[in-house]
């Protein structure tokens, strides 16, 4: 029943099929076996991330991109996102106790299917599958359009209900893929017929110019309204990518409370994605300071000096990533980008506060500490800490980004004692020098390699 299902809404119109297939050979081992397992299961797509991604990785889409892209991760070090599926003809409740219950399925996890139910932020049930180096999201057309539905009053959809996945239509793709945060995120990947659909009609489009353009069918405004975490989302991937924003993608000047409704969790952690280093995170606090002055809400506690003069705080963080970014092309560091995860009170010291540049690594946490104390430069100790409960970033953090610029200050710095993160962030900060001089002069013998794990 749910195969002939399957088949009719692969039949879709031909106007909004993107000109591209995806063959099998680009899926991962692990991917291979759960997506045979998950279609036997029920109608999916692949969508999100992992769709743009392999579309950047092995077509023609952008190649200034992609290269530039490929670049980036193997510096970095970026591991690989969430892969996000959207099934049909039955809720994810349903599609979860089928996983359970499916064995060829459950021998590619590395653990049982998790169900996560809707609560607070989180508006839709989500099955999460563990796989070897990635995980996947599952959720439901169904309990999407039954929530869609609900916020607005009406009963839920019956025209994609449990009964019948074989009437869900081309239709129902495009509202999903209007509520999502960008046109070139709202691609959808059949594993069946290897074909990638474009609802939207402008997501290929965008992904080849460069633009990044919220796809609700009315306005970019509404879809803020919607989910104002979606312009950060925008942001962040504006900074990555080096792609410019729509004009309809814009705050208004007047609006201060666009982040009103949204959770402190959801917001932080956002911000905290958007400052990894494969980010570019120098690019996404620049655009902070535009038409609503989102830097004036996520980082209000700075004080005046530091919001009033944002753009010299972003030059900083420009420098920081100029310097190490040529540290790691000549092999003198290298770096691992995956998640920022904090420092809790009692932990180790943090690794570039000791002066030995030859055995320490650069973990995600230092790399943030550096990061945040570039930006930061001019906050005295009550702005820091301060900022420190705005990001919940922990005592322990706020006392390293206060020692780094304590160090980095000082008219002579030892470079027999001061420790490389304090070298850093001067040159970052205090200095005029360049990343090629710099590196040239640092670390110690390249016998010594410096593990960097930035994330």
């Amino acid at each position: 029943h749910w195969a002939t299902g399957c088949a009719k809404m692969a039949a879709v119109s031909s106007t909004a099929r993107v000109s591209l297939r995806l063959p099998p050979s680009v899926w991962a081992p692990a991917e291979a076996a759960t997506f045979e397992a998950l279609r036997s299961l029920a109608p999916m797509w692949v969508t999100g991330g992992w769709v743009r991604d392999k579309l950047l990785e092995f077509t023609e889409t952008n190649p200034r991109v992609r290269q530039e892209w490929q670049e980036m991760q193997g510096l970095a070090g970026c591991a690989a996102g969430d892969i996000d599926v959207l099934v049909s003809g039955m809720s994810c409740k349903d599609f979860y106790h089928r996983c359970r219950r499916d064995e060829n399925l459950r021998v590619s996890l590395l653990g049982p299917p998790v169900l996560v139910r809707a609560r607070g932020a989180r508006s839709l049930d989500t099955v999460k599958l563990r796989l070897p180096g990635t995980d996947i999201d599952v959720t439901s057309l169904v309990d999407c359009q039954n929530f869609r539905a609900a916020k607005q009053g009406l009963p839920p959809e019956q025209n994609v209900s449990t009964s019948d996945p074989s009437r869900t239509s081309f239709e129902a793709l495009q509202e999903d893929a209007g509520h999502r945060d960008v046109t070139f995120n709202s691609f959808y990947y059949d594993p069946s017929t290897h074909e990638v659909v474009d609802p939207t009609g402008r997501g290929l489009k965008d992904l080849e110019a460069g633009v990044i353009r919220m796809p609700h069918p009315r306005s970019a405004a509404e879809s803020i309204a919607d989910d104002p975490l979606r312009v950060l989302r925008c942001y962040r991937f504006a900074a990555r990518f080096g792609f410019d924003l729509d004009e309809a993608l814009s705050l208004e000047p007047s609006d201060k409370n666009w982040a009103k409704g949204v959770s402190p969790g959801r917001l932080l952690n956002e911000v905290k994605k958007a400052l990894l280093l494969h980010n570019r995170p120098s690019r996404f606090l620049a655009l902070l300071d535009g038409p609503g002055e989102v830097h004036q809400t996520l980082f209000s506690k700075a004080g005046a000096q530091t919001l009033d003069h944002w753009q010299a705080g972003v030059g900083r963080v420009n420098r920081l990533e100029t310097i190490v970014l040529e540290g790691l092309r000549r092999g003198h560091i290298t770096s691992r980008s995956i998640q920022w995860r904090g420092r809790p009170a009692g932990s180790s010291k943090a690794a570039f506060l000791s002066p030995d540049w030859r055995k320490k690594g650069m973990y995600e946490n230092d790399w943030a500490e550096l990061v945040l104390a570039a930006l930061l430069w001019s906050c005295d100790a009550k702005a820091l800490k301060g900022v420190g409960s705005q990001l919940e970033l922990g005592g322990a953090m706020v006392e390293t980004i206060g020692k780094l610029q304590e160090g980095a200050r000082k008219k002579s710095i030892s470079p027999q004692t001061a420790p490389p993160g304090v070298h850093l962030l001067n040159a970052a900060a205090a200095s005029s020098e360049s990343a090629e001089s710099f590196w040239s002069r640092w670390p110690p013998p390249p016998t010594h390699c410096y593990q960097v794990h930035v994330a």
